[in-house]
């Protein structure tokens, strides 16, 4: 088995991973997350868990949007406003930065 760019070979078949994958599972990011939110003033760290929504720890729209910025660094990825419509919750933010991974 050798390495090409971002693909990893192995006798006539081909098997596509990107390098950056290897980079996060779901446990990854999710506490990188929750890590995120501790930090953020104004959310309610009592109600913070795996499954919770932004709403429910009173994360304003722009602590999301700087959340954002900071997992896009963290894990080198690029979230869109299309991406990020519709993120309510810990879990949806997981899902979507899963996607990109």
């Amino acid at each position: 088995m050798w390495k090409a760019g971002n693909f990893l070979l192995r006798s006539q078949n081909m098997y596509r991973f990107p390098m950056r994958w290897f980079s996060g599972s779901q446990d990854t990011v999710e506490s990188s997350i929750l890590d995120q939110l501790r930090g953020v003033e104004g959310v309610n760290v009592s109600k913070l868990s795996s499954k919770c929504t932004f709403k429910e720890i009173g994360l304003d729209s722009l602590a999301q949007i700087e959340m954002y910025s900071s997992l896009e660094d963290k894990f080198k990825i690029t979230l869109s406003d299309e991406d990020t419509d519709g993120v309510k919750s810990v879990p949806d933010l997981v899902k979507i930065i899963l996607s990109k991974l």
